[in-house]
């Protein structure tokens, strides 16, 4: 039982949710953390929902900050009975309640409308951020009907059945989009881009269900700062990683995920290590407010999101700005990049 900060130090199952505070050290470089009060409530709001839940883990996603409520992310995972990768699940809550609900699955329909808002979120999930007017007066509309495939004359026939009075079926008012079904395609998004796992983590067994590698006893000193040695842990989204997992040599593979290596715009990872070189950070820069870490030489790794669920949608620009010659007052911050401009006299 782990969290999405998982801290590995045994791969197991036990309910390690009690070292969220000690993990929590490992991506302080991010520059957000939980308080007190948070990792109390967490904790049992966590160990609440394994228990209401058969999940083989539940894992701390992150928070998403809000301006009048945070929202607090959990995942589950399935991992037996799952054909190539496990089965994920993600839960809610806001600092009002503390009490996990499901998420709702990301509604397409509105992906435009989303990935154009800016917006922070407000902490509102019943919120309505698209309103759809229906006329009360306009009558109902009839649901397909599969008959309606034999020819023309059944629609006819049709017809006039419809004439003799009201569908006692009428179509369902179509809802809306909230900023819960916002924080659903937001969530799936950073999930989607990050969640970083280092290579040989986990294993494919012969019957292509992937499982924790208990073989696995860390990257040492020298592969912790390679960003090659790093991978996404989703579903395989790369032709050739597809093509692999199709093979019956898979299960010696220890790189069956895709490389971040490979993300566009190419730069978009920050990989740092520590004076002692033994922890290693990973930052996107794409979805600021995501730091994965890496123990060398140890079962010790996760990652967290701590942020406000806005994209870095300039990445790419500011990325092309540092291949031009900089001068010696050109600095990097955080993830935004400056220039100290001056003006002749």
């Amino acid at each position: 039982y782990q969290r999405r900060v998982h801290g590995i130090q045994e791969i197991q199952t036990q309910m390690d949710i009690l070292n969220l505070e000690a993990n929590l050290k490992y991506v302080s470089a991010c520059g957000e953390t939980l308080n007190i009060d948070e990792r109390v409530q967490l904790k049992l709001a966590l160990m609440k929902l394994q228990e209401q839940k058969e999940f083989d883990e539940v894992l701390f996603w992150g928070r998403i900050r809000g301006e009048l409520k945070d929202y607090y992310i959990a995942i589950g995972l399935i991992y037996k009975g799952q054909y190539e990768f496990p089965w994920k699940k993600f839960y809610w809550t806001t600092n009002a309640t503390y009490k996990f609900e499901a998420m709702p699955p990301p509604n397409e329909q509105y992906k435009k409308e989303v990935d154009e808002r800016e917006a922070m979120f407000i902490g509102e999930p019943e919120k309505a951020l698209i309103e759809i007017k229906v006329d009360e007066n306009a009558p109902p509309v009839p649901d397909p009907d599969p008959e309606l495939a034999g020819g023309q004359g059944k629609v006819e026939e049709k017809k006039e059945k419809a004439d003799d009075g009201p569908d006692p079926k009428p179509k369902p008012i179509p809802k809306g989009f909230t900023e819960l079904d916002r924080l659903a395609y937001v969530v799936a998004a950073i999930e989607n881009d990050t969640h970083v796992v280092p290579e040989g983590a986990f294993k494919l067994i012969p019957v292509h269900e992937i499982r924790r590698n208990d073989a696995f006893k860390g990257l040492d000193k020298t592969d912790c700062v390679k960003i090659e040695k790093y991978y996404h842990f989703r579903n395989v989204q790369m032709h050739e990683k597809k093509i692999l997992l199709e093979t019956n040599e898979s299960i010696f593979h220890e790189d069956i995920f895709d490389p971040i290596k490979a993300d566009l715009p190419k730069g978009a990872w920050s990989i740092q290590g520590d004076s002692s070189g033994m922890v290693t950070t990973i930052r996107s820069l794409l979805w600021p407010g995501y730091v994965a870490y890496n123990i060398a030489s140890m079962k010790a790794f996760g990652g967290i999101y701590l942020g406000d669920g806005l994209k870095n949608k300039d990445l790419a620009f500011m990325l092309q700005c540092l291949k031009f010659p900089l001068p010696e007052d050109y600095f990097i911050h955080e993830n935004f990049y400056f220039c100290l401009l001056y003006t002749s006299d």
